[in-house]
């Protein structure tokens, strides 16, 4: 059962007579728990729809088109809420005091398939594995981070073995695409237990279509929690090399490189980042792997403005890990644009520790800290999500407070880059309004 919320007025469902505030029970006989059982099940020419309303149930018998829709708005879905205990978490990283959803930790195939989290798939049963194959929730990310049983157990903080080959092989043969994840963390799952993970899942290729290598990250709060260490640059370089040669392996063998190390390893390793070809399909880029190739690349593609409208001085707000290719790839070539001045300034994670350089876990009160008194020009830009739904960055500053301090416009640039100028002259008019 789920609440409708919003019935749109020109759809089927208002010609009904199905109002906002009605539950949804079935769908065809099948239960509906959710949107995307919702949204499988519609797709029927015929529909028999089972309403609760004021505790009398309502049978609607609708014939449409295949790609009709009814115009029903149902509750969103709620995370359903992870019961690992993996040693690198960050939610056991954050200070306290924090608002409480920051410590809330997920585990849902659902926004996996729909937004790219990761899911370890430890409380993963048959019914939600023969759900995920019939509705085709595809494709799905796996943080697999070891497949040696007592090596998983001791990262994701469990003790059965929770079966994870098994499902990745009943998703696999049932046409399920995975991508998978390690977290690579010094002395526990590299070496031999790295190599026999990769060795793992290459035998569901292409059902496991690739698979992503995350540097460890740790914060300054870490209290209590199992001693871990980070990568040193030899370790992270050596890393490179060792995954290269691993990686034409795969591509002989299966036509596609399999391995993809995030770009943290090559920019804190001081390596140049690898071209675009490195990457295949960029088929994990939301997570940090070839993010900085495709950004770099999309930029020299741009045709960039022969001079700016009006004179602009901007500072450009970046974390630590992004800072290099950022100067060299883009900043250097804007500044050669006449009337356009760009300062980068790169911010230090004081709230989570220097160890955290990457800008999307940048805080309001650093970047503050860190600008106040200087010279910022007309605006600042800030770096694309460090701020969650709501507008706030992860210590509840938000853009207007930011702004109000610094007395200068901020804005989070996520625009494309060939949309700079645009966003500068739409941020100073609203300066001068």
């Amino acid at each position: 059962m789920v609440n409708i919320i919003e019935v749109a007025a020109q759809g089927i469902g208002s010609e009904l007579g199905i109002r906002s505030g009605d539950r949804l029970l079935k769908i065809n006989g099948h239960e509906i728990t959710d949107r995307l059982d919702y949204r499988f099940y519609v797709s029927e020419e015929k529909v028999d729809l089972l309403i609760e309303r004021n505790g009398e149930q309502i049978l609607y018998e609708i014939e449409k088109e295949a790609d009709d829709q009814l115009g029903l708005t149902l509750e969103e879905m709620k995370l359903k809420a992870c019961g690992n205990n993996c040693v690198f978490c960050f939610v056991y990283q954050n200070p306290r005091g924090m608002r409480k959803p920051l410590y809330f930790k997920d585990e849902d195939y659902r926004f996996s398939f729909l937004y790219g989290h990761y899911v370890t798939m430890t409380t993963m049963g048959q019914k939600d594995l023969q759900r995920i194959v019939e509705q085709r929730l595809s494709p799905l990310y796996v943080s697999v981070h070891s497949t040696e049983e007592k090596t998983r157990k001791l990262l994701l903080g469990i003790k059965r073995d929770d079966h994870l080959l098994e499902k990745i092989d009943f998703l696999t043969r049932n046409g399920i695409e995975l991508h998978a994840q390690i977290v690579l963390c010094p002395e526990i799952n590299d070496g031999p237990i790295f190599d026999k993970t990769i060795h793992d899942l290459k035998k569901f290729y292409p059902g496991i279509k690739s698979v992503a290598v995350v540097p460890l990250g740790l914060t300054r709060y870490r209290d209590h929690l199992m001693p871990m260490r980070m990568h040193s640059r030899k370790e992270l370089r050596e890393m490179i090399r060792y995954t290269n040669v691993m990686r034409q392996k795969l591509k002989d063998e299966l036509g596609n490189y399999f391995i993809y190390l995030a770009d943290e390893f090559f920019i804190k390793a001081n390596y140049p980042l690898p071209d675009a070809s490195y990457y295949d399909e960029f088929y994990q880029i939301e997570n940090g792997v070839g993010e900085f190739r495709d950004l770099i690349d999309r930029f020299h593609e741009d045709v960039l403005p022969s001079t700016w409208e009006v004179p602009t001085q901007i500072t450009w707000v970046t974390g630590e890990l992004a800072a290099r290719p950022l100067q060299e790839s883009i900043i250097n070539p804007l500044r050669r644009i006449p009337n356009l001045s760009i300062d980068l300034r790169t911010v230090k994670n004081e709230f989570y520790g220097q160890s955290i350089q990457v800008s999307g876990l940048l805080v309001g009160q650093d970047i503050y800290a860190q600008l106040k008194n200087t010279d910022l020009g007309d605006l600042v830009l800030l770096p694309p999500r460090v701020l969650n739904d709501e507008g706030l960055f992860l210590d509840d500053w938000t853009v207007d407070k930011l702004e109000d301090r610094l007395g200068v416009p901020c804005h989070v640039y996520a625009e494309p880059l060939n949309k700079l100028q645009e966003v500068t002259s739409r941020v100073r008019r609203r300066k001068t309004a």
